[in-house]
């Protein structure tokens, strides 16, 4: 419990959440001793950084839901996310689970290039103002949209595999406008384009960001219900631009 307790302010560190938001060490304390597990990272006895996971069942399915997994800003870029993810993904596989899943804010460039080219996820599901308006800390503005990553844990690692890297762009920034296109279906591959530096937007343009925000939701609920699924995630840092790559569920 005494480590619990430490991860409230862990919580309100990583994400500048408000206290009411965070998960409570009694909620985390039951979900360890039913089902579910919370992981933690230290240096030097200090915990940096975690996960949360405990049971759900999806249709016939019992997958790990990863709740929550963050890491101190202070000390994000040393691969300690990607350690986390991974031991959750062997205690998953342990205990019986063959998927894990969990939602991200999509509009993030970072959740995206982490999920779809460390971990090779896919997402298929995006659940429009998931948790309501009022949110605070770096997601304060705007609706929160959420994308959901779908991780098959037994199957073979995919993450380094070559996916389509383009292909049209329904959503794309010309440098001043938001460009919408709509889809004939006819192609095997789409491409949708997010901001490359999200918070910096936010600061200048939030109506820009609103509006992103809406094509993005208005594309890809669309091009999941024609079958498709992301499959991958393309991160151009010469271009200072990135792109959700989204390919016939079939082809996946």
């Amino acid at each position: 419990m005494e480590d619990l307790n430490t991860l409230v302010e862990l919580q309100l560190s990583i994400w500048g959440m408000q206290p009411q938001e965070c998960a409570s060490p009694y909620t985390l304390n039951a979900a360890i001793h039913n089902g579910g597990c919370v992981i933690g990272a230290e240096i030097e006895g200090r915990l940096v950084g975690f996960c949360f996971g405990f049971a759900a069942k999806r249709g016939d399915e019992i997958w790990l839901w990863s709740h929550m997994a963050g890491v101190d800003p202070k000390h994000q870029g040393r691969q300690i996310g990607s350690k986390l993810k991974f031991a959750q993904k062997d205690w998953a596989l342990e205990h019986g689970y063959k998927v894990m899943g969990w939602t991200f804010q999509p509009m993030q460039r970072g959740n995206a290039h982490f999920n779809f080219n460390n971990l090779g996820v896919i997402a298929k599901n995006y659940y429009v103002n998931h948790y309501g308006d009022g949110m605070s800390g770096i997601n304060a503005g705007l609706a929160s949209d959420r994308l959901e990553a779908y991780w098959q844990l037994d199957a073979p690692d995919t993450s380094q595999q070559q996916s389509p890297k383009t292909g049209h762009f329904l959503v794309r920034y010309d440098g001043g406008e938001i460009l919408i296109d709509t889809p004939e279906y006819d192609e095997d591959t789409y491409c949708i384009e997010i901001p490359y530096d999200l918070t910096s937007l936010i600061l200048t343009n939030i109506n820009k960001v609103k509006n992103w925000q809406l094509a993005l939701r208005q594309t890809i609920i669309t091009l999941f219900d024609a079958g498709y699924v992301v499959s991958g995630f393309v991160k151009d840092a010469d271009a200072g631009r990135c792109w959700y790559v989204l390919s016939r569920e079939s082809h996946t």
